[in-house]
């Protein structure tokens, strides 16, 4: 395997907190699958967990090198966790067959906060 592209994010929290007051529902439907609302909906900080998944789908368009545009948008991405709590990113069929189609096998997602910053590195590999 080799690696095709690496991508971070630094995102503050407050920042999308003011997002959320802001536009509400319309935003969060726009950026986050219903999975990912639910998900974060029963957390104690809410808006942390919705700035983390923020920083995992801007860091992994930023790994294959695209930005945030079709065929990969918000709602092709989602942040979940395998049964040990590690982080993982699905995406949809048609996000899927794009990095298929640029030889992109596989990911992995970290990560971290501090209660003011959520931060997300993923690396991308190709066979």
């Amino acid at each position: 395997m080799s690696i095709y592209g690496v991508g971070i994010d630094l995102v503050r929290v407050d920042r999308l907190e003011k997002l959320l007051e802001r536009w509400g529902e319309r935003f969060e439907t726009r950026v986050f699958t219903e999975f990912e609302r639910r998900f974060c909906s029963g957390r104690k900080k809410r808006a942390a967990c919705l700035a983390l998944r923020w920083a995992a789908k801007e860091a992994f368009v930023k790994a294959l090198g695209l930005g945030m545009r079709k065929p990969v948008l918000w709602q092709d991405i989602e942040i979940r966790h395998d049964t040990l709590g590690k982080p993982e990113i699905s995406l949809t069929p048609r996000a899927l067959q794009y990095c298929r189609d640029k030889g992109v096998r596989s990911w992995q997602l970290s990560l971290t906060d501090d209660g003011q910053y959520g931060a997300a590195v993923v690396v991308i590999e190709t066979w």
